[in-house]
């Protein structure tokens, strides 16, 4: 089997307000989440924090069956920017084979929570589903 991407189901978590700096892993595997906090504090750093998590999350994968392994190693998302801020252009292949294809705009709410609003390309077009995005996007910073 070949190795997942580097940084696979490992997210970094920065909140210096709360004092919490870290890494965060998480993997779904039929419907069931594995989780588990990483903090740069108590491992000795923001590197031993990274190598404990990818320790836990390759441990993870081991135990998966061979076709999760092999998806976690290649699976990738074709995304390219449209050149505005906050729309992006996203293909994604879901585990049947099936390709969707879609254009999301993504803001900030006022109360401050990211929000997304994905428009398919098969259903809307690519001019319609981009033009629906912006508007989204649009509508969504005017209500923040």
């Amino acid at each position: 089997m070949s190795d997942p991407r580097p940084n696979y189901g490992i997210t970094r978590i920065d909140q210096p307000e709360k004092k919490n700096h870290g890494f965060y892993v998480r993997i779904t595997h039929r419907g069931k989440g594995f989780q588990k906090y990483f903090p740069d504090k108590s491992l000795g750093g923001k590197p031993k924090a990274l190598k404990a998590a990818k320790a836990y999350r390759d441990a993870l994968l081991e135990k998966m069956p061979r076709y999760k392994q092999e998806s976690a190693a290649r699976k990738k998302r074709k995304i390219k920017q449209s050149g505005i801020v906050g729309i992006t252009h996203v293909v994604s292949k879901s585990p049947k084979g099936t390709v969707y294809e879609y254009w999301q705009a993504a803001w900030v709410d006022a109360e401050g929570s990211r929000r997304t609003a994905k428009f398919s390309i098969a259903r809307y077009g690519d001019d319609k589903a981009i033009e629906l995005a912006k508007k989204a996007r649009r509508k969504g910073l005017k209500g923040s």
